[in-house]
């Protein structure tokens, strides 16, 4: 072969070669930095928590013995990929009062805040007046928006009401600062007082997206956690505070009035039907599998030991006097060892569609409750 076409020809393949590994790189482009910026799990050291750690959307809750050193406790945290954490994941905080960690996402253009508390296990109070409130403060904006009611030593009722703000945002009629549009607020008649009024609430076109045409005004000892309120929504309710007494005896005051049309999860009226409310105590035994109870099982989990039910509710203008007393599940009683050992909680529930779980209830219906005691053996 005569090399110097050879030569020629060799020259224009190396040049379309290059120009094609060229134009390849071209297409190739690095990927792009995680915007995310969540905490995904935590360990800890220096102490041994009661159970696995919640974390829920700004906040991770830590249970632990009331007589463990706080002081120098490290928290070592898995987060979303090419995040950063401060204070620095692993180093020595002190928690005798909640801290506050800020994860800032991989691209840097995102922050996110989460309090951490290592809370000691405490026996619920026995009054409850649902005088005190405090305010949700929204981190971004500063802006006060529904409240809570808090009991004693930083314990509180927990709601719906956070959850509640997703179909707020698509509702330009409804203002977030003003309480009066959550599910759970309160009100200044009360029996003594003042008082807790649970209502139920359409989810506008948010919750018609989502068949969840209903949010049921509802109050209970336990955390919510809203990152569950699109994937599943009996789990945003975790049922339980830990309790060292035997609880015989619930008792308190409400009124009730039912909205005009009971509907189903599709909207559907449920014709010569009313709603009607719920009230109820659980006393249940914990372990690794039920370190709480959801919406699906607060009252059929087979770790339910003691239960207290409204069981005759009724529509009144006036205060109804209640007296439930707790009634041993068939075949369950309580371990006295167990119970020493803090391996039992407790919640109490009100609500104000006593089937709201399943989205059936009538949007109106307004529950009132004060003065409630809980009396222990």
């Amino acid at each position: 072969m005569n090399m110097s076409k050879s030569k020629h020809l060799l020259i224009p393949m190396i040049s379309l070669l290059t120009l094609l590994l060229v134009g390849l790189d071209s297409c190739i482009r690095p990927e792009a930095p995680n915007a995310e910026a969540d905490i995904l799990s935590v360990e800890v050291e220096g102490l041994t928590p009661r159970e696995k750690p919640l974390i829920t959307n700004t906040a991770i809750k830590i249970e632990a013995e009331p007589w463990v050193d706080r002081s120098a406790v490290a928290l070592s945290f898995t987060l979303t990929p090419g995040a950063t954490i401060s204070p620095a994941s692993g180093s020595k905080q002190d928690f005798t009062r909640p801290v506050t960690y800020t994860v800032t996402s991989e691209d840097k253009q995102w922050t996110k805040e989460y309090t951490v508390t290592i809370a000691s296990s405490r026996p619920a109070p026995g009054h409850f007046d649902f005088e005190t409130v405090s305010r949700y403060k929204k981190r971004d904006t500063g802006d006060e928006l529904f409240y809570e009611f808090t009991i004693s030593d930083g314990l509180k009722w927990s709601s719906p009401n956070e959850g509640f703000m997703l179909s707020l945002a698509l509702d330009p009629s409804c203002d977030p600062k003003d309480p009066s549009v959550y599910p759970v607020t309160q009100d200044q008649s009360g029996y003594r007082g003042k008082c807790a009024k649970l209502v139920t609430l359409s989810t506008g076109s948010f919750g018609a997206m989502f068949s969840k045409p209903i949010a049921p005004g509802t109050l209970f000892l336990g955390d919510f956690n809203v990152n569950e309120a699109m994937s599943n929504h009996l789990r945003t309710t975790l049922f339980g505070i830990p309790e060292s007494r035997k609880p015989l005896m619930l008792t308190g005051y409400y009124k009730y009035k039912s909205g005009d049309k009971l509907t189903d999860k599709d909207s559907k009226e449920i014709a010569g039907k009313r709603d009607l409310p719920a009230i109820y105590a659980v006393f249940f035994e914990t372990d690794k599998e039920t370190p709480y109870l959801d919406g699906g099982n607060v009252l059929t989990s087979p770790n339910i030991v003691l239960t207290a039910q409204l069981k005759d509710p009724k529509e009144s203008d006036k205060w109804i006097h209640f007296e439930l007393p707790f009634e041993p599940v068939e075949g369950k009683s309580i371990d006295p060892a167990k119970l020493k050992d803090g391996r039992y909680k407790l919640t109490i529930v009100m609500t104000s569609s006593r089937d709201g779980a399943n989205f059936v209830g009538a949007i109106g219906s307004t529950l009132l409750v004060d003065e409630m005691n809980l009396y222990f053996e």
